[in-house]
């Protein structure tokens, strides 16, 4: 296991999907069960970040070894807010970022990502769409973070030291906000395309 953190944010209301996505049915769990296993087969440290209904989350992973639940107050004003909350309890030098509702990434994701790691924020792509995990190093984020105003985490990053990277693997552009993304993921399974 490689010793890196990975911020997995969990704290959204789900508004496009109409119901509360990350406790859907998913492979015998559930969609977020999946992102944090997942996550767990390379990273050595998860940071979960709660928000809406995070009590149910805090009394079903705080128990769980390598992680930690960070609650983000201020949830409702996005995904900025939650990973700014993450950055208290990061342990490594380096970092990834990631949804709780990204049920397909693989451990060789992770591991192509971190082959190519910099003093920097590498951020992956799928056929030009911009997808999860990103690496970045610690002070990189931290800089970034500070020095942007409640923008995109990706914009912050993006005027910070940064690479793009081309990965050949659609998975990392599977994240399910709608009820159609989770049916057309349930048929597809880990291995195709997103039509």
């Amino acid at each position: 296991m490689t010793q890196v953190d990975c911020i997995i944010t969990a704290a959204g209301l789900s508004t496009r999907m109409g119901q509360w996505k990350m406790i859907l049915p998913w492979q015998g769990g559930t969609i977020l069960d999946a992102s944090i296993k997942n996550a767990q087969r390379f990273c050595s440290h998860i940071i979960l970040v709660t928000g809406f209904r995070h009590e149910e989350l805090e009394a079903h992973y705080s128990a769980m070894q390598g992680i930690t639940l960070v609650y983000n107050p201020d949830y409702r004003q996005g995904l900025f807010s939650s990973v700014r909350a993450a950055t208290q309890a990061l342990r490594h030098q380096y970092c990834f970022i990631t949804h709780g509702d990204l049920p397909c990434l693989t451990d060789a994701i992770f591991n192509t990502l971190w082959l190519q790691r910099f003093n920097g924020a590498l951020l992956p792509e799928y056929q030009g769409t911009p997808g999860h995990p990103i690496l970045v190093e610690r002070h990189t984020l931290l800089d970034s973070l500070r020095q942007c105003d409640d923008k995109s985490v990706r914009q912050c990053l993006l005027a910070n030291t940064h690479q793009r990277i081309v990965l050949d693997s659609p998975q990392i552009i599977f994240d399910i906000d709608t009820p159609n993304d989770f049916i057309r993921l349930q048929h597809k399974g880990n291995n195709t395309q997103p039509s």
